[in-house]
């Protein structure tokens, strides 16, 4: 293992992955200081599934916006998904052949650091350690703009202590439920849905949808559509942290019952 502080050395393909959920500052000097070491550099994304086994809730951001978002950095000259084999860095190195592998010195201590670092060197590849930008994180991120843990969501208590946008106290498990909103925050609750099978998502909603539209491969109403099938479904629930009262106030001048809302 290497502190980039104690040498000079630069390589010919370097290697770093994260989650890079909520894309900030740390994240951004993690990938330039790689850049600055390496002719090449390669970033993996960790896919979904992988960031909910890690971390216990799923990132506000899915694996394709995170990796254009990537994608866009000028300092990135190639981006791979991080499935769950390729947490194993020698696994990482047998699809991308890089010659260091960089990463926060948040992870030096952590037993994967000191097991792999020896199996890298003996593969011509080292494993090499930046300053870890502390003012921030996707945690701290999502705890200020997030909503709290759902710890009254029976299926949540199932598995574990696993922070959800989805308000699963006010819905009742296998209830028929219209998502409205199309956005960021819509998509998190359908993907948390498929995997956990609370509800049925018939449809979703938005104020700006048109006739015939979809979204996730699911019609997406009109607000007036929505009125006119209010017997296909047995609640609402609204995905959007900023215009939630706005929503509330449309829907009910449309005469549907505030007791089918969330």
């Amino acid at each position: 293992m290497v502190f980039a502080s104690d040498t000079d050395k630069t390589w010919e393909v370097g290697y770093v992955s994260g989650a890079f959920d909520m894309f900030h500052i740390g994240h951004l000097n993690l990938i330039r200081r790689s850049k600055e070491r390496c002719n090449k550099l390669i970033v993996g994304v960790i896919a979904d599934d992988i960031v909910f086994e890690q971390k216990n809730k799923w990132p506000v951001c899915p694996l394709n916006d995170r990796m254009e978002i990537i994608s866009a950095l000028k300092y990135v000259d190639d981006v791979g998904i991080v499935t769950g084999e390729l947490l194993n860095k020698v696994k990482a190195w047998e699809i991308f052949k890089f010659d260091a592998m960089f990463s926060g010195d948040d992870h030096f201590n952590e037993e994967w650091a000191g097991e792999e670092a020896d199996e890298l060197r003996a593969l011509g590849a080292e494993l090499v350690f930046f300053p870890y930008t502390n003012e921030v994180t996707s945690t701290m991120l999502q705890d200020i703009t997030l909503p709290p843990i759902a710890s009254n969501a029976d299926k949540a208590k199932r598995i574990g202590d696993v922070r959800y946008v989805f308000p699963f106290g006010k819905v009742n498990k296998g209830e028929r439920i219209v998502i409205y909103g199309a956005g960021r925050v819509g998509d998190q609750y359908a993907r948390q849905l498929e995997v956990l099978n609370f509800c049925e998502i018939v449809a979703f909603a938005d104020t700006n949808a048109e006739s015939g539209s979809c979204f996730n491969g699911k019609p997406c109403l009109t607000p007036e559509e929505l009125a006119d099938s209010i017997d296909s479904f047995d609640r609402i629930v609204i995905a959007s942290t900023l215009y939630h009262d706005q929503i509330l106030t449309r829907l009910r001048y449309l005469n549907i019952n505030p007791e089918k809302i969330v």
